[in-house]
Parts: structure tokens; sequence; C-alpha cells
């Protein structure tokens, strides 16, 4: 038995040693089978607009590849490199578009992966939406400034603290003055020679009239009332001391003096203000002021009041440009009469103008009133004089602010979305009807100012026509594959040369760290700096509101930043990083604000890794371990001190810092390289 067992178990061992190797060779070629199905390079759609359209439309093997990058390259050989970026070559379409240069054709799969979107241009009067801020303030015509009239002593202060309300009339101060005293005495025995006079003689007669007029007029000089002046002449005022009195309703906001200071003729004594009435000091950027015009509605905000909306009119636009700020002063008469608006509050406004084919349309509000000349804040139904200097009101359709809406021309108007700057020029692309496949053109526009959401087309395109507003980049990036012309090359065209070892001798070298990258733009990017580094501390402190104000000047200064002569990575890197840093208006909390960081994040230290960052404070790359669930997130900062934005103060101090980036030399962006 022992015997049949061995013999057993011999055979098993045979047969195991002669099927595991089998098994073994089946299983690593079904290994190396599945690693190149996975591993083989899957269809890239953001790549291979162009390739997509002719994988679908023609078969026929292409005869020259391009880099997706660096679309001006041109090479026969398919196995070569991209010579700028080493990146693998994609096959080129020969799709003419018609024979029209500026056209190109694609497939309908290519159009539905690119989500191209069409939009009319059409005809009406878009609103833009101007956003202004600025300050509380005096209504400086309704501001009385109490002077010493003659030298005195304040014996008596009745009115002893700022912020006291006062009414016409009421008594502000008692003052003692020997010239006061004297110039009353004059007057009582210029009174009592004008009653006891009795001589015949003309000459003596009209002296004395005119030396007790010259009396009166002298005390009245000293801003003293008719009341009191009569008062004197016939004896009933004995007193030393004169009062003086509030000349407007409103608040005390300024004090000079104190019981027992002496005061010499013209030193200040008080200051009142009505405060039923202000003025809104907002500053307009040159770019804004063109849009703007006397008499426009004007919404604005106050952090004392939220929820709450005021208004107003615009009243003066400052006719200088500031050369130091590039922005022109911009004021709003505000009526208070309910007290709720306090000088020195910061306001928020908005102006939504109607935008007609030459600038706002002029409205009809101030068809037949009246307007001072001087003082434009004085309008009336009827003619008549400025209650403030007494001039004659002018018409106000003497001033050009008074038109019928009806006779105003509809402006031309496309979608913001569907344009694509480069720096100088404007670019749209149109669909052409009535083909067989997708087709699109090319085309300069002349844009004019922009409303909202919305540009007016001053020429270039033709109403009804449809623009691309959803995938103009994906059209551009074709045209530039098949070297047409395009937004970054206007004049299209390629690199045809023979390739030599995989390098095309006549393409420029790669482009490494910050070479090459014009001074405008690394400018352009300091606001955007400056944004994010604004949200980084306001998230630390644990307060939205800073958050919040920095994500409206990163909107601000996405805006102004513009692509010319970015190309091919660089611009690729841009494109990527504002695409993340576009604020999220829907953001309520703090939550949601430390999550749009970690992408805005992402895209600054991407900014800064390729292009650097002007001026001279050195940045820092922190990096919290626990952030996100314990998934890590980076943030740059100023200074070495930890200021967390991921947790604010509940663990301000936790990360490290890994990394410090000086800033460029701007000696090292005159076209020089620095590896």
């Amino acid at each position: 038995m022992t015997t049949l067992m061995t013999r057993v178990q011999s055979i098993s061992a045979w047969i195991w040693r002669r099927s595991a190797a089998a098994i073994a060779l089946a299983l690593i070629v079904l290994a190396l089978i599945f690693g190149y199905r996975i591993g083989s390079p899957a269809h890239k759609d953001d790549a291979n607009l162009a390739d997509s359209a002719s994988s679908t439309d023609n078969p026929a093997a292409p005869s020259m590849y391009t880099c997706s990058m660096h679309p001006t390259v041109r090479l026969p050989d398919p196995d070569a490199k991209c010579p700028i970026c080493f990146m693998d070559l994609i096959p080129v379409t020969e799709d003419s578009g018609d024979g029209n240069e500026f056209r190109i054709s694609i497939s309908e799969s290519a159009a539905a992966i690119s989500r191209v979107e069409t939009a009319k241009a059409g005809r009406f009067f878009p609103t833009a939406e101007i956003h202004l801020y600025g300050m509380v303030t005096y209504d400086e015509t309704s501001v009385a400034r109490l002077t010493a009239y003659f030298p005195g002593r304040i014996d008596r202060l009745f009115v002893n603290y700022i912020g006291i309300p006062v009414n016409e009339g009421d008594h502000l101060a008692e003052l003692y003055s020997p010239d006061l005293i004297a110039s009353f005495e004059e007057l009582r025995q210029a009174v009592r020679a004008a009653n006891t006079l009795r001589s015949d003689s003309e000459f003596i007669r009209q002296t004395t009239l005119d030396t007790l007029t010259a009396s009166r007029e002298k005390l009245r000089l000293f801003a003293l009332t008719d009341e009191q002046i009569a008062s004197i002449e016939d004896g009933s005022f004995s007193s030393d001391r004169l009062t003086i009195y509030t000349p407007i309703n409103g608040v005390v906001t300024h004090l000079a003096v104190r019981e027992g200071d002496y005061v010499k003729t013209g030193e200040p004594i008080a200051t009142v203000a009505d405060l039923s009435r202000l003025w809104l000091d907002l500053e307009a950027y040159e770019s804004q002021l063109s849009t703007l015009r006397w008499g426009q509605r004007i919404s604005f905000t106050v952090e004392s009041h939220p929820g709450e909306t005021f208004e107003g009119r615009i009243s003066f636009i400052e006719p200088m440009v500031d050369q130091r700020t590039r922005s022109a002063a911009v004021r709003v008469a505000v009526d208070n009469k309910d007290l709720r608006l306090k000088p020195g509050m910061f306001a928020s406004a908005i102006v939504r103008p109607r935008i007609a084919q030459d600038g706002p349309v002029a409205s009809n509000d101030f068809a037949g009133h009246w307007v001072c000349p001087m003082h434009p804040t004085i309008v009336k139904e009827t003619p008549g004089d400025c209650d403030i200097c007494g001039m004659d009101l002018l018409p106000a359709e003497s001033f050009g602010v008074v038109g019928d809406p009806t006779d105003a021309e509809a402006p031309l108007v496309i979608p913001r979305s569907a344009v694509l700057f480069t720096g100088t020029r404007s670019v749209v692309y149109v669909q052409v009807p009535d083909t067989d496949r997708p087709t699109y053109e090319g085309r300069q526009i002349t844009l004019g100012p922009r409303a909202g959401e919305f540009y007016i087309v001053r020429d270039g395109l033709t109403e009804g026509e449809s623009v691309v507003v959803n995938g103009a980049f994906r059209i551009d990036s074709a045209m530039q594959i098949a070297a047409k012309p395009s937004m970054m090359s206007p004049t299209g065209g390629a690199h045809t040369g023979h390739a030599h070892g995989g390098m095309n001798p006549t393409a420029p070298p790669p482009s490494r760290g910050h070479a090459s990258i014009p001074d405008a733009f690394l400018f352009a990017l300091k606001p955007i700096y400056a944004a994010y580094l604004d949200a980084q501390e306001g998230l630390a402190d644990d307060d939205l509101t800073i958050f919040t104000q920095a994500s409206v000047d990163m909107r601000n200064a996405l805006s102004f930043v513009e692509e010319t002569a970015l190309v091919g990575e660089a611009l690729a890197i841009w494109r990527r990083a504002a695409m993340k840093l576009r604020p999220n208006t829907t953001i309520t909390t703090i939550k949601e604000a430390r999550a749009h960081f970690e992408h805005m994040s992402s895209a600054v230290i991407n900014l800064q890794r390729r292009f650097g960052h002007k001026g001279s404070d050195t940045w820092h790359l922190a990096h919290c371990p626990m952030a996100f669930d314990n998934k890590g997130a980076n943030w740059l900062q100023r200074g070495t001190q930890i200021n967390n934005p991921y947790f604010g103060d509940a663990m301000l101090r936790c990360g490290e810092i890994r990394e410090a980036f000086e800033p460029i030399d701007a000696a090292a962006h005159e076209g020089h390289n620095h590896e």
C-alpha cells in the first residue's frame, strides 16, 4: 500500500511540473495582451479635433503630421517628435473648407464632441452693468462754516460737542468784544444825533444820516441780524456780549473753539452741515466714462443696511482724468431726509445704462425741466433762479442730456463668449449656412463697448449671421492644425522642412523658464497674484467678506490680461489657469470658499512656476497634510509663518513651508533664456 501511494505522489508531482510551466506561460501571454490594450494611445478629442473629422469623413492616409501644442510644425515622419516640446505628432487633415482658406469643415461627431453652440447676431439695446465704488460725504452746498467777524472772547459756548443737531436760529455761542461794544456805542450816538438834529444845512443833515447808515451797515457786516440792530438802536439791548445764532438746520460737524478762547477776525468757530442732502462720491475708470451721463439713475448699497438699495442720480462728472489713478470723480446727489445714511460710509454702486449704437440711450426724464448750469443738482419744473447762486435756470435740453429713446439706433450685438481676443484683434467664427458638414469661417471684427454679457459690433458682421459662442477655441485649434489663418496665426502657414533625426533645424528652441514672455503680460499678472494673496489671508482670518472682495478683484484683473505673444505651452498654461481662477459667484459659506480656493491655488502655483512674479517680495509654497480629509493641499503665501487658509483659526499654524519663489528680474525677460 505504501508503495502504491508513493507511485501516485510521484506521478502527481511529474504532472504538476509539466503543467505549471504551461499555465505560467499562458498567464504571461494574457498579461501582455491585456497590458497592450490598456496602454495603447486612446483617441484624444481635445488635441485631435481636425483628426476626428478626418477619421470619419476622409479615410485617406495622412501625408503630414503636426504637433497639437505647436501646430505650425509640419513633418512627414509619423514617428518623429515635436522639435519644440517633444510631444508625439498627430495626422494633419486636408480639410479645405470648400477651398476657402478662412473656412474649415468638421464632422458632425467632432462638432458634438466639441460642444459647438451658435447664436445669431441681432439688434437690440443691451444693458451694461457698471460697478463703481466710493464714499458718502457732505453736500458741500449745504454746509455753513461760522467764522469770527470781529475779534473777541468766547464767554459761553452753548453747542459744546460735535454731532449735536441744531435748527436755524438756535443760539451757538456768546462773544465779548471791545470792538463790538464800541460799534454799539457808535450806532447809539448816530441815532441820537439824527433824532436831535436841528440844523437847516442840507450838508449837515445828509452827513448825519450817512453816519447812521454806515453804523448800521458796520454791524450788519459783523453778522448781526436786523432785530439785533433795532434793539441796539432803541436801547433795549444793554448786554456787553453778543449771541451768535446757527444759520441753517443741520448737525455740528466741527468745533474750533472752547469757552474762554480768544478768536481773531476770520478764525473758524464751528461748522454746521445739513445731512438731509448728501453726496456720493464715486471713482470711474477711464474705460467706464463713455457710458456715464449726467442724470442717469444709480443704485448703491452700504454695509450698515444690508439687503437694502438706495438710489440717486448722477449730478456731476469730473471733466479731467486723474493721471495717477486713471479715473474721474462721479458725484451722485442723494436724498437723505430720514438721516439713515451718514458721511464716511463706503458704498458699492451700479449703473445700468441701455447702450445704443453711439453710446448710452438718452433719457427723456428731464424733458421740460430747468437746471442750474453751476449747480446741476438744482432741477426745477419751471423757469426761475438757482437756490444756491441765483443764476437763471436753463432748459435741460441745452445740456444734451435729454433725447427721445425711440430715435436711438439699436446696435448689432453678439454674446461675449463668441469673441476670441489676441490683444490687437478680435476674432469670431461664423457658421456657414447650407453646407453638407458643419463649416465655420474665421472673421476679424471691430468691437464697440461691452454691455453686460454682450459686445457691440462696429464692423465685420451682419445681422442674422450665426457666431460660435461655445467651442470656438476647438475650431481655432483645428484651423491652426490645418495651417490656416487663426486667432494666433493671422496669416496661417507652417514649417514644412525635412526632419533629420526627429529635429527640425528651422524650428525655434524649446521655451524654458521665463524666457520670451513679454513684460506686459508679466505686469498684468501682478493684480491676479495680489487678489489671490488677499483671498489667502482672508480665509486664514476666517473672513468671508475679504475673500468675496478678493474674488471681485480677481474677476477685474482677469479681464485686463491680454494674451498677446503667448503661444504654445505658455498660452495653454495661462488659459487653463484662467479657467480655474474665474470667481464662483454662488459661494455663500466659508467652506465653499475654501474648496474653490484649492482650485485657485493650483492655478496660481502653475502660473508662478511657469512665469514667475514681478516685485520685491519672496513668496512661499506651503503644504497642509490634513486639509480635505487628510488629502492635503498647497497654497502660496507671504512670509514664512504658516497662515493656513483651509482651517483658519482652528489650526492656523498647521502646515510646512516647502519652497520659496524669488521675484524675477525684469532684465531676464529681454529675450534671453535662463535654464
